[in-house]
């Protein structure tokens, strides 16, 4: 007996999105339905002809599986392929140009077109949606990727340790559904737009790469004396051809004639390290407990700061009295080398993870100190002197 065919007010009733379940008001000629109701969705196959490693050839037809499918589209580099015989013999999951691939399994709503693969099959942990005659592809793929789209991911996942999605719950998406030329409209506008986009960020990119290439070669500058030449020729009226280096086996560079070469520890009257046993820190307390993840070339960051009570600050602080115009210098773990200066008035904790060099101010200012530190020569040449295994550190005696 044939299934009895459903009215068009049976099939509006089953579309139609309550107001209460609308997300927000949409334009007037545009109306809120399920996504099941206006597109076709695919499963791949999960019977015994579904396709394993050992079907998998070098090439013949793409069997397409979620870590395929890369910023929106299908990376055929890494594709698996099957046999005409194996794809002839699967009873769904067969994909056509500018399917919607979705993946229910594993990464959540990860989503992609098809484009350029003549025929191909989807592994089950994907889902085909390929968009009945009055939804553009293009404006369903950008909706599913859309903040609205993923936030369906949310209120259907089945919340389990192993997180998946049923298609019979991504048939339950509520879908904005605006006339076709306006999908198309749409649909070109967000990718005019994300082109656009993705060419300020590479820009953005290229000028980091920038900044930090000048960065470091106006630090390198600096302390070669370079940065100063023009300055210190007309201060000590010296013809360019006239200037005299100062220079020794054991420097590593030439200095102008009136610079010299020192350790650190000629140079501070103070070089140590924080508390070499970890306290109990808390949220609130008496005083900051400050460690490397605090220490910023930009300055010391308290937006995740935690703190400890006033009898261990006091145990802490009588050996590492950190002081305004210190400069605190990370001296163990994967943040090694970077310096800044103490604009804090406050007494404060210090973890031995960050060392405290005190410039004698007679001949030293700390933030020439911190820049020098932080320049990529200085910073090279000090982790180089790095030891240890499992924490890899500079020690105070190499530092100073």
């Amino acid at each position: 007996m044939s299934k009895k065919k459903k009215t068009i007010d049976e099939l509006l009733e089953e579309a139609v999105v309550e107001e209460e379940e609308q997300p927000h008001e949409l334009p007037n000629n545009w109306m809120w339905v399920k996504l099941g109701t206006v597109v076709k969705f695919i499963n791949g196959d999960r019977g015994k002809n579904y396709p394993s490693k050992n079907d998998f050839i070098e090439s013949g037809v793409p069997f397409i599986n979620a870590g395929h499918l890369e910023n929106g589209e299908i990376n055929k580099l890494k594709m698996n392929y099957i046999s005409q015989e194996k794809y002839d013999s699967l009873r769904s999951g067969k994909v056509m140009n500018d399917d919607v691939l979705y993946c229910l399994r594993g990464t959540l709503g990860k989503t992609g077109v098809v484009k350029e693969i003549e025929k191909g099959a989807i592994a089950s942990s994907l889902v085909i949606l390929r968009p009945y005659m009055g939804i553009n592809n293009s404006y369903l793929f950008f909706y599913l990727t859309s903040p609205l789209g993923i936030s369906m991911i949310k209120n259907h996942d089945n919340g389990s340790a192993q997180p998946n999605l049923s298609v019979n719950n991504v048939k339950k998406y509520v879908f904005p559904l605006p006339p076709l030329n306006e999908q198309k409209r749409i649909a070109e506008k967000v990718e005019h737009l994300l082109n656009k986009i993705e060419d300020v960020e590479q820009l953005i990119k290229e000028a980091k790469g920038n900044f930090e290439f000048r960065r470091a070669s106006t630090l390198d500058k600096a302390f070669r004396g370079e940065l100063t030449k023009k300055w210190r020729h007309k201060k000590d009226k010296i013809d360019n051809e006239n200037e005299l280096f100062y220079q020794s086996e054991e420097a590593p560079y030439p200095l102008p004639h009136s610079w010299k070469w020192v350790t650190l520890e000629e140079v501070c009257e103070k070089i140590t390290d924080g508390t070499h046993h970890s306290p109990k820190s808390y949220p609130s307390g008496d005083y900051k407990y400050i460690t490397a993840k605090n220490i910023k070339e930009k300055g010391i960051l308290l937006d995740n700061v935690t703190y400890v009570s006033k009898e261990v600050h006091e145990e802490i602080y009588n050996r590492c009295d950190v002081k305004q115009g210190d400069v605190l210098y990370i001296k163990d773990g994967a943040t090694t080398g970077v310096a800044t200066v103490n604009h804090l008035s406050e007494e404060f904790s210090l973890l031995s993870s960050v060392g405290l060099l005190r410039p004698k101010k007679e001949v030293l200012l700390p933030e020439y100190l911190m820049f020098c530190l932080n320049s990529s020569t200085t910073k090279r040449r000090m982790l180089g002197m790095m030891s240890g295994n499992a924490i890899r550190r500079l020690t105070l005696k190499k530092i100073k």
